[in-house]
């Protein structure tokens, strides 16, 4: 961002004072065009003060612009405003750069907006991973930081690989649904022969919710003909892959429009009065046949049985919520909020182990009195 030309022998101007002189949080301007209008003001101060310091830069006191403070009040300037010309302007939520780009705290240039489910905050993410064993105490084997806005999913092969090179592979991993995708289902068994277990994206077109209609499971698909057949018998027409906006590659699977249009079972398949069916999917056999498999599985007793050992991560945090303060980071920067999150998993497991070794163990779900009368 340039900065527009100001004399260096200027002094503040007398309403710095006092604007800035006292904490502002709780007496900002009432209103959205106050604040905006009090959030311009805000950006011309400092882009003034960043021209007196750039005016400086063959000067003896060029080192001004290599302080950190200086230079992070540059980078969020860029991020928070934008120059129309000579006027300068407070940027709206939909301009302003992507969370992972963008610094969301001028106290701690590594933290990051994270957004997970109703929960929204500026910060990291810890990911924990423990052992699961029936009858021995459950201690943590890893401790993962990572600024708030990156995915779940990212940290899941990582985790893998670390815990082979310490000899720790379990042969059954169970995940949170947010670790678990196609592509990871597949290569935990080929690189680690690790089971990983976890709740994968469920299918939500209207066919899959619909008895007896044509979800895609209907579907036999011909991955090395490239054809996919419909439950009527009918070959598609196209088969071309793609890329998403998101990045991700998928396979566009089209019918034959005349094949469709005179189909006696249409209502079943699609509610399109006059395009044919079309399927989505996964970029390769492997992973797509992973996904339908896991889908079957997750519906049957033992599956649900075995997951529900998963629940024991929740205790996990939540004894490190509320015994260990670990929502709150009592420092700044990645490496020692990182820090920070290893200490607290080794005194955690240092107290399962001394709870497990009195006789202490790890408490089970919780059932209803009502509910234990099934019994």
């Amino acid at each position: 961002m340039s900065h527009p030309s100001t004399s260096s022998g200027e002094r503040a101007p007398e309403e710095w004072f006092s604007r800035y002189g006292r904490p502002v949080y709780d007496d900002l301007p009432k209103g959205v065009c106050a604040r905006k209008e009090y959030a311009e003001s805000v950006g011309k101060d400092g882009m003034m003060l960043l021209s007196w310091i750039g005016a400086e830069a063959s000067s003896e006191f060029s080192w001004l612009g290599k302080i950190p403070a200086v230079e992070l009040l540059e980078k969020i300037w860029e991020n928070q405003y934008r120059l129309e010309g000579s006027e300068l302007l407070w940027r709206e939520a939909k301009e302003l750069p992507r969370a992972g780009e963008r610094l969301d705290s001028p106290y701690d240039p590594d933290a990051r907006y994270g957004n997970k489910r109703s929960k929204r905050w500026s910060g990291y993410k810890l990911h924990l991973t423990e052992t699961c064993d029936e009858n021995l105490p459950r201690v943590v084997t890893r401790a993962d930081t990572t600024p708030a806005h990156l995915s779940d999913v990212a940290k899941t092969r990582k985790v893998h690989d670390d815990l082979h090179r310490r000899n720790l592979l379990p042969k059954e991993h169970m995940a949170d649904a947010g670790f678990v995708d196609a592509d990871l289902l597949v290569k935990s068994a080929l690189e680690h022969g690790i089971d990983l277990i976890g709740p994968v994206r469920p299918n939500v077109s209207w066919q899959a919710r619909t008895k007896g209609a044509y979800d895609i499971s209907r579907f036999h698909i011909d991955w090395e003909a490239k054809k996919a057949t419909c439950p009527e018998g009918k070959e598609s027409r196209t088969w071309n892959s793609i890329t998403d906006p998101w990045g991700n590659a998928d396979i566009i699977v089209r019918f034959a429009r005349k094949d469709c249009r005179a189909c006696d079972s249409r209502a079943l398949c699609t509610r399109s009065k006059d395009e044919p069916r079309h399927l989505t999917l996964l970029p390769n056999k492997a992973e797509h046949e992973v996904v339908q498999a896991a889908r079957v599985r997750e519906k049957t007793p033992e599956w649900k049985s075995k997951y529900e050992r998963r629940a024991g991560i929740e205790g996990t945090f939540s004894r490190t919520v509320s015994l260990l303060g670990v929502r709150r980071a009592r420092y700044r920067g990645l490496e020692k909020v990182s820090l920070e999150h290893v200490l607290t998993a080794v005194a955690l497991s240092i107290l399962r182990v001394m709870e497990w070794l009195g006789g202490i163990t790890p408490q089970k779900s919780r059932v209803s009195a009502f509910a234990k009368l099934a019994a």
